[in-house]
């Protein structure tokens, strides 16, 4: 099993502490989110999992199939490179090489035999789609293929970790969807990704794992699921639609075990003391009276919400 591991990595600049004491594993087929505030080592640590940096202290660890060992990723670096690819925050292609020099470029440097390379850049500017722009200098190209572009070129050499720095920076919703879609799809490929960005909401669709950073500090890690839990408590609420039965339904639910109960017209916000035991209640009540609910759901903490407890140090209960 492909995994990389940081175990009690630290690093520091002219003395100057930038990341302490990092525990992280990220293992095969995991899209790994990275977050945290401006300053909070977010590059640092990317750049330690891409061999760009070695750590003041700890070490960074490549567990490999093909190396059958485990190796020390920059005591090992000439071994390790080939398998990982990386897309720095800004673009990495050169602007006047054309999308396809580029791509044949980038693969040359990872020693890519001839007829191997030409395959691997055509199968990728299909998956970019951007065969029919393969002749465009690479600064002609939108802000949304450029962005494909410096994914292409990352993965030109067929890695098996992926390291991306902030690939939404300035584009808009809909690119941003676009680029989400096509990282979801080379995960599926078997390719492991790791990813930091500022678009929260962005990182909860396509990852399945978030690591939060605060001042060079691992904050919180885990399954995305894991990392919410400790805020269910207080943070979930139910949303109700309701018509008609809108009077009834809150009788109801003032028989329950509920905080508060926010009335927002067709709308109810319910606070529940016990989420799980809240809806079940509420669901047999509903159909033991002949009531009828619209839509009924339970909003989970947002990564967005959860960030900024953690980052201002909100205590969890263990």
């Amino acid at each position: 099993m492909e995994s990389i591991e940081l175990k009690e990595v630290s690093k520091s600049f002219k003395g100057t502490p930038i990341l302490e004491n990092i525990n992280l594993k990220i293992e095969e087929g995991d899209v790994l989110g990275i977050i945290g505030q401006s300053g909070s080592g977010k590059t640092t640590l990317l750049n330690l999992i891409g061999g760009f940096l070695e750590p003041t202290d700890g070490e960074v660890v490549y567990y490999s199939k093909v190396e059958k060992q485990a190796l020390d990723l920059n005591k090992n670096l000439n071994k390790i490179k080939k398998y990982i690819g990386f897309n720095p925050q800004h673009t990495s292609f050169y602007p006047k090489l054309t999308v396809k020099e580029n791509l044949l470029h980038f693969g040359q440097m990872y020693r890519l035999k001839k007829e191997t390379l030409l395959t691997n850049a055509n199968s990728l500017l299909e998956f970019t789609r951007l065969e029919k722009h393969q002749k465009k200098l690479a600064d002609q190209l939108s802000g949304g293929m450029q962005r494909r572009l410096d994914l292409a070129c990352s993965l030109v050499h067929k890695p098996k970790f992926l390291v991306l720095d902030e690939p939404t920076s300035d584009l808009d919703f809909i690119l941003q969807e676009e680029i989400g879609h096509l990282i979801q799809e080379v995960n599926k490929q078997g390719v492991t990704i790791v990813v930091a960005s500022h678009h929260l909401d962005f990182l909860e669709k396509i990852c399945n794992k978030i690591a939060i950073l605060h001042e060079g500090k691992l904050k919180s890690y885990g399954n995305i699921g894991n990392v919410q839990k400790p805020f269910f408590k207080e943070d979930i609420v139910i949303n109700i639609k309701v018509k008609e039965d809108k009077e009834k339904i809150i009788k109801i639910l003032k028989t329950l075990p509920v905080k508060k109960i926010v009335d927002q017209g067709h709308q109810l916000i319910v606070y529940p003391e016990n989420p799980e035991k809240t809806m079940l209640a509420l669901l047999q009540a509903v159909k033991k009276e002949d009531l009828y609910l619209y839509d009924v759901d339970l909003r989970k903490p947002s990564l967005n919400e959860i960030f900024t407890k953690v980052t201002k140090g909100y205590k969890v209960e263990e």
